[in-house]
């Protein structure tokens, strides 16, 4: 199951994938209710329905079972050929009828960094042999003002002139917690998306010094989205294929299987240092291929597109910008 985060005439609405086309969750859920008026109806879904993604996924035993119903009365009514309304209101909608936003706005992104042997060699300017023994964990954080949704442009500065990609599995934390043990890491997992943890590498010329904020922390530079899929029987997390293109030229290839430290161990370890939120994303990592490794950074147009098989495929591009004074 897929949910995400949609705008319609102005309003934040949760979305439930049905097909490839999106129900708002709440008109859906409503179908499948037997009230005597539709005030009634629309009185229990403000109450049962939860009202964004993170609110779905810090109770998933108790929502997944709601928006199940919701998708066999959606079921039930695409049966009958007739337009899916609930009281005069339209409840499915294809995805360029509405603007997806990202489907969550995380207090805390953290990113791993170094956390597939292939990326971590090509950094380094080395063998990916040197790579074998295993890499520390190691992560950086990025502010929330990073996320734009997945189909928005990157607005950039001319003098951003090494900016790169890196598409990232995203995990996000449904239950939050402090010193969560491995072992039971993965039952405070909420959802899996698309990252793109965007970087300006000009930084990097600064000699020894890095300047990290500098680096990853601009605007937009954290693409989410555009559909969380929940943790299910049967899901590998590490068993998912991850593709980015630029301008149509296949750049990443790689399988999640590759991480050097898996999802429960990440979690785990965050943890450990920092209470975890309801809605928090981990970026596991970027597999190798990025703009360095290939010496070509983007430009402003690039075309960039990500995929991650059975969550879905983010689109962007690059816009210059020049920088501006702007208040509050």
């Amino acid at each position: 199951m897929r949910i995400c985060t949609f705008s319609l005439a102005g309003e934040a609405r949760i979305g439930v994938l049905f097909g490839e086309r999106i129900a708002d969750l709440k008109l859906a859920y409503a179908l499948s209710l037997d009230e005597e008026s539709a005030a009634e109806v629309m009185d229990r879904v403000e109450a049962e329905v939860p009202h964004d993604c993170e609110e779905f996924i810090e109770d998933l035993e108790l929502n997944r079972p709601l928006a199940e119903e919701a998708l066999e009365a959606l079921e039930a009514h695409e049966s009958k050929k007739d337009p899916i309304r609930f009281d005069g209101m339209q409840v499915v909608y294809e995805p360029e009828e509405i603007e997806i936003l990202p489907p969550v706005v995380p207090d805390t992104l953290f990113c791993m960094a170094r956390n597939y042997v292939a990326h971590a060699a090509e950094m380094a300017r080395t063998e990916v042999d040197d790579f074998k023994e295993e890499l520390p964990l190691y992560c950086f954080l990025k502010p929330a003002t990073c996320v734009s949704g997945p189909y928005d442009d990157v607005s950039v500065y001319p003098s951003m002139e090494k900016l790169d990609y890196e598409l990232e599995l995203g995990v996000l934390i449904g239950q939050g917690g402090k010193n969560i043990p491995v072992d039971r890491a993965m039952d405070h997992v909420g959802g899996y998306t698309l990252f793109n943890d965007m970087s300006d590498r000009t930084t990097l010329n600064m000699g020894k010094f890095i300047d990290w904020y500098a680096m990853k922390a601009p605007d937009g530079f954290a693409p989410i989205g555009p559909y969380i899929l929940l943790p299910e029987e049967g899901l590998d997390p590490h068993d998912l294929r991850l593709k980015l293109w630029v301008n149509g030229e296949l750049r990443q290839d790689a399988t999640t299987g590759d991480m050097v430290w898996r999802i429960a161990e990440q979690v785990s370890y965050l943890s450990g240092v920092a209470t975890l939120r309801t809605g928090d994303i981990i970026g596991t990592g970027s597999p190798a291929g990025n703009a360095a490794s290939w010496g070509e950074y983007l430009q402003e147009g690039d075309l960039i597109e990500g995929e991650i098989e059975g969550i879905g495929r983010q689109a962007f591009r690059i816009r210059n910008e020049n920088p501006e004074y702007t208040p509050g």
